[in-house]
């Protein structure tokens, strides 16, 4: 008589606050009900994940729970590894630092190996910083990309967001992006000094936050803007 195929545990994608203090809901109930037995979870950085999983309500003390932490270097044997409880028949959850998992986040390595090993994904509904910038801008939402961060040398900077530039008014594609936050002034002035004038910007700041602002306009327009400081704020760009 064969052996009975084992049966692995399932794989949530669970989305995380965009507020890094925590202080709003970020899963409806039903989500919660469906998370709360988890006790093993991948994430990104511990210290942020137990902030979210406290939320949580979980039935596993926080202390008590199993963290494994994801990363760009992480290699398939360590997925391998990390995914043991999953493939011994107990659910795991995957954790983003901030908003949905997989989107500009690494976890997406960690569901693409799910895959071939033929665990069971279960994305959640949630919080998604790209989506909710979009969805605000009043920009196309038919045809966008992300392009993630832009690059960091001053050339290949310049000739990206002319790249850009030519896609918008050739195709009307929304172009998003995202800066490491102590950079996003210089990225700004970048912007407004490469642009053409009726090219326009979105700025989404401090999404689901106590600071959140939604500025969108002409790169004419923000020329004669006052200073706007977003230094060191989180912050989704847009053009279109």
């Amino acid at each position: 008589m064969p052996n009975k195929q084992k049966k692995f545990g399932q794989l949530f994608l669970i989305p995380s606050s965009l507020d890094q203090e925590v202080l709003n809901e970020f899963l409806i109930a039903e989500q919660k009900k469906q998370l709360h037995n988890l006790s093993y979870f991948i994430v990104e950085k511990e210290k942020a994940a137990r902030k979210m999983l406290k939320k949580m309500n979980l039935a596993t003390k926080i202390q008590e729970l199993t963290l494994f932490t994801n990363t760009q270097q992480t290699n398939d044997s360590e997925i391998n590894e990390m995914l043991l409880p999953i493939l011994n028949g107990t659910s795991m959850g995957l954790l983003s630092d901030s908003g949905t998992p997989c989107i500009a986040d690494p976890g997406n390595k960690i569901v693409a190996y799910a895959h071939k090993k033929g665990i069971s994904v279960k994305p959640l509904v949630g919080p998604s910083s790209i989506v909710l910038s979009l969805m605000s801008s009043g920009f196309n939402g038919q045809s966008f990309i992300f392009r993630g961060y832009l690059p960091k040398k001053s050339g290949e900077r310049f000739d990206l967001i002319k790249e850009m530039e030519r896609d918008i008014i050739k195709s009307g594609t929304t172009q998003i992006f995202i800066e490491t936050p102590y950079r996003n002034n210089d990225l700004l002035k970048d912007l407004l000094k490469s642009l053409d004038q009726e090219i326009n910007l979105c700025l989404s700041i401090d999404l689901m936050t106590s600071n959140e602002k939604i500025i969108s306009q002409s790169i004419r327009e923000w020329i004669a803007f006052d200073d706007l400081d977003i230094n060191k704020r989180l912050c989704i760009f847009l053009l279109n």
